[in-house]
């Protein structure tokens, strides 16, 4: 680069590069401010039942956006399948990150999960109920560790009855 421009070149090809780098780190920041500007706890808030059995209870609202499919969504949580923990990002001190609408379903995260988080806001914490059929079904599951999460480690029963106290932390443009 810097024989054919000179060092000019190369100067303003710096430049060019460090303004991205910038730019990126100025639009994380204000999502970072607006979800937590209108965030807000709640502690009457009522008991929403979807058409399809899954209930949520709103214990935090968010102030962010909602997620859009093909965005990254970033979730903290504890599930427990009829009762039973298995499986705590919040224990292990990852969340998990995932495209929203992608499939399949990353660890621990099921179509009623999904259904649920369409309606919460960046920031937004909510305790979820999901029927066996929005959650794992006839078959269960059973987490496996990973490469990202070697701990990563938990059974559902078939057909449990599954409940999630999860905080959406992050809804965020995937970088290009």
């Amino acid at each position: 680069m810097t024989r054919r421009f000179g060092i000019a070149g190369g100067l303003a090809w710096l430049g060019f590069l460090t303004i991205g780098t910038l730019g990126e780190q100025i639009k994380t920041r204000m999502e970072v401010a607006s979800e937590q500007s209108g965030t807000k706890d709640v502690s009457d808030a009522p008991e929403v039942v979807l058409p399809s059995g899954v209930r949520y209870k709103d214990l935090r609202v968010g102030g962010g956006s909602v997620p859009i499919k093909g965005y990254l969504t970033v979730l903290d949580y504890t599930a427990s399948a009829d009762g039973v923990e298995f499986e705590s990002t919040r224990k292990r001190g990852k969340p998990i990150v995932y495209l929203y609408g992608g499939r399949p379903f990353t660890g621990g995260n099921c179509p009623g999960l999904e259904e649920a988080l369409s309606t919460m806001k960046a920031g937004g914490r909510r305790l979820v109920t999901i029927p066996p059929q929005l959650g794992f079904g006839e078959r269960g599951a059973v987490l496996r560790p990973t490469e990202h999460v070697p701990d990563k480690q938990g059974i559902v029963p078939p057909n449990a009855t599954l409940v999630y106290d999860v905080d959406l932390v992050r809804v965020s443009i995937p970088p290009s």
